[in-house]
């Protein structure tokens, strides 16, 4: 089913700062692009550092426009950048994220991070529930469209 939708998106108040991504299931594999990450009430993407870069910047960058994600079964658009899945995990993993988005409530989009990855890995992570916002202050939302 076809929608699109505002997600809430919040900035560390200093670069670097953000809070753990908790307890969770994960789809891991050091190898892959994008990791999956499972918690209560929210998802993860444990992303490879040359996605990182690319993806933090336009996913959580400073824009002028408000930035737009386009999610499909087989790849990801994220302004003028596309991703394409490479492994069925991924493929199987979207149609769960898709899932969550279809929820009525607000979706909430931040950095995290945990210890059981490797220093410097960095999860984009949507929540059900906003950060802490003595940490983050909320910034210009992101469009998302799932098609």
């Amino acid at each position: 089913m076809a929608f699109d939708r505002l997600i809430k998106r919040y900035s560390a108040y200093y670069s670097g700062w953000c809070v753990s991504f908790g307890e969770h299931k994960a789809v891991y594999d050091e190898d892959r692009d994008i990791n999956w990450l499972h918690g209560e009430s929210q998802v993860g993407l444990a992303l490879a550092p040359k996605l990182k870069r690319i993806l933090v910047k336009e996913l959580l960058g400073k824009h002028v426009d408000i930035p737009e994600i386009t999610l499909t079964d087989t790849y990801v658009k994220i302004n003028d950048q596309c991703y394409k899945f490479r492994t069925e995990d991924d493929e199987r993993e979207m149609s769960a994220l898709k899932d969550f988005f279809e929820a009525p409530d607000a979706i909430h989009m931040f950095l995290t991070s945990h210890f059981c990855y490797p220093p410097g890995t960095k999860i984009i992570t949507f929540a059900a529930k906003p950060p802490l916002i003595i940490m983050y202050k909320e910034i210009k939302p992101l469009k998302l469209m799932v098609i």
